[in-house]
């Protein structure tokens, strides 16, 4: 099996929707043909343009509300962004960003802003005042620290912060209690806050290559939980609560220390995949975890 396409597609469509414009309206592809067409130019695709400053005239654009400025070469916030107060989206994904400006907070139309694979070390307080925020990408930077202020974001439907640097999150993450998709694979976290039983909406969360030894039970009452990946941190056990997880169809247990699941499965009505390669597990685990979960694909 090939763990890196599953993991691609459980998160591939809303990432892919943060990307793309609205096929309803003409997207622009170059900064004069869009002031031409003002006021109805909207939305403008400067991706693989090789961009180190956003060209002349892009602050004159008031009225877009769509700005894709992917894979270019900025290594720093350009003021020209400052006063595109509608913006709705934008994608600053891949370039070399190493901070962003309290003006960020000023863009607070955004509902969806992809940071993913810059150089971020932090993020500003302001970010807070992103009242409409819905995703939120921050993959692959080098993030060791949140500003508490993130948890102001409470529309958050999708956060990704895999591959960076945090070994902790702020206090007040369980009050993004409309997180469907939350992201914390490839950093440093050594555990999982049980106030995170609150986040009720959530669908999927990704945990893998961390440095978790334990869970706690309280995670056990996500009950809207669908998708649990926990590869590569260092488990030994695992919450008799967890098998209240009965939604849950996809459980990745890959490379852990495990020795046995839970003496109890029967709460796994729905799980459909389960992954437990590179554990430790006992003899005759596998097989009574087969009786126990006929309709399930072991993958041990």
């Amino acid at each position: 099996m090939n763990q890196f396409l599953l993991l691609l597609a459980l998160f591939a469509a809303p990432a892919l929707a943060a990307q793309y414009a609205n096929t309803d309206l003409p997207v622009y592809e170059e900064v004069a043909t869009a002031a031409r067409a003002r006021p109805a130019a909207r939305q403008l695709n400067l991706r693989d343009h090789h961009l180190f400053r956003l060209p002349a005239g892009t602050e004159d654009l008031h009225d877009l509300t769509y700005l894709s400025l992917m894979r270019n070469g900025l290594e720093h916030w350009d003021d020209r962004l400052n006063g595109l107060r509608r913006l709705e989206i934008l994608n600053l994904q891949e370039n070399a960003l190493r901070e962003l400006p309290a003006a960020l907070g000023d863009l607070r139309r955004l509902t969806r802003l992809d940071l993913t694979h810059n150089h971020l070390k932090a993020l500003p307080p302001a970010i807070g005042r992103l009242r409409r925020l819905t995703y939120l990408h921050l993959g692959l930077n080098e993030l060791d620290r949140l500003p508490p202020e993130l948890a102001r974001c409470r529309r958050l439907a999708l956060l990704d912060l895999s591959g960076n640097q945090l070994s902790r999150l702020p206090a007040d993450l369980h009050r993004l209690r409309r997180l469907t998709h939350l992201n914390l694979g490839y950093n440093q976290l050594r555990e999982a806050d049980a106030r995170w039983e609150q986040l009720e909406a959530l669908t999927e969360l990704n945990l893998e290559a961390n440095r978790l030894r334990t869970l706690p039970a309280a995670l056990g009452r996500l009950t809207g939980l669908r998708s649990l990946v926990l590869t590569d941190n260092e488990l030994t056990e695992l919450p008799a609560a967890l098998t209240d997880l009965g939604a849950l169809e996809l459980l990745i247990l890959a490379d852990n220390d495990l020795t046995e699941l839970p003496a109890d499965l029967t709460g796994w009505r729905a799980l459909r995949t389960l992954v437990l390669t590179g554990n430790p597990l006992r003899a005759g685990e596998v097989e009574r975890i087969r009786r126990a979960l006929p309709e399930c694909r072991v993958y041990p």
